[in-house]
């Protein structure tokens, strides 16, 4: 099959880039199977498995696309249509982007049905790239957009300070915190101030490995309807299960293997005393079964043969 597939954002991607790391891997993986893969992608991308067009505004994506693509699987610039037949997975949460006539998927049941749609497809990960740590330490770990009232970190600093547990925070310095006007009315520049709290900035690569694979738990206190959660997930493969309120896709994610879910302090409390039961192989094991690239490619591929079949997405 000749695939074509388009994303906003430089690949291979720096720092977080959730959207563009799952787009690198999601070509790798279809390379593997057999299948011709055009990558379109902002500028300065490379991929080493498949012919890569560079574009920037949606007129330089739509004159990349191939005239004998097979099928368009759009990761971004969703205004475009054409003769082509086309996929378009959203990867945020944007309700007014989904438009008749043009077939959907979304990267969890709970993303779909916010956006009144029903197909999905989970995030894959490569697996082997991820490890068990030799060691544990007896800190948590937060690891998100600090700055982004969502992700929970007032949250996770009060339960720190709460039940007397040291907190490693990755994803931002603590600066940024004085720069949103949540952030700053809920005063976490000041309240995290004291040495329970470390702060790694951003983390990628080798590090970010050690952080996910060394901690005690991965605390994910958030408070709005998270499509999917690569990080929580990115723990779980390093063998370190996740503390986290039951938002959006997490229900689906987090497993008894995996984790355990809280909304009140009370709950908290319990969760907290029952991770250290939690096997470090096992948590890994339930990740590694559910969220493989593997399974994501196949859940694609079988999404595109139906497009080419003529079917609509519900």
């Amino acid at each position: 099959m000749r695939i074509t597939i388009v994303v906003q954002g430089k690949i291979p991607c720096e720092g977080y880039g959730g959207t563009q790391r799952q787009i690198d891997w999601l070509a790798s993986e279809l390379v593997s199977l057999g299948h011709e893969v055009t990558l379109i992608a902002g500028p300065g991308s490379s991929h080493p498995l498949c012919a890569v067009r560079q574009a920037s505004t949606p007129a330089e994506c739509a004159a990349a696309i191939p005239g004998d693509a097979d099928i368009v699987h759009f990761n971004g610039w969703y205004e475009l249509s054409g003769p082509h037949r086309a996929l378009y997975t959203l990867h945020g949460y944007f309700p007014n982007t989904p438009r008749e006539g043009q077939n959907f998927s979304f990267v969890s049941a709970s993303h779909a049905r916010l956006h009144n749609r029903a197909t999905f497809v989970h995030n894959g990960f490569p697996v082997d790239a991820y490890r068990i740590a030799g060691s544990k330490n007896d800190r948590l770990l937060f690891l998100g957009g600090i700055a982004r009232a969502g992700k929970g970190l007032n949250l996770a600093v009060d339960l720190a300070k709460k039940f007397n547990f040291g907190l490693d925070i990755a994803g931002g310095s603590r600066w940024k915190l004085l720069g949103r006007s949540q952030t700053r009315k809920e005063g976490v520049f000041f309240k995290s101030l004291s040495g329970r709290f470390r702060y790694a900035g951003v983390i990628d690569g080798a590090e970010k490995l050690r952080y996910l694979g060394e901690a005690r738990a991965f605390l994910n206190p958030i408070s709005w309807e998270e499509p999917f959660g690569m990080a929580p997930v990115e723990a779980m493969l390093c063998g370190t299960p996740v503390l986290t309120t039951p938002g959006g896709a997490l229900p689906e994610t987090v497993d008894a293997e995996t984790g355990r879910f809280f909304e009140t302090d009370q709950e908290f409390a319990l969760a907290f005393s029952e991770i250290g039961s939690l096997s470090p192989q096992r948590c890994r094991e339930s990740a590694a079964d559910r969220f493989p690239i593997q399974k994501t490619a196949q859940g694609y591929l079988e999404l595109y043969g139906r497009i080419l079949d003529g079917q609509v997405l519900p």
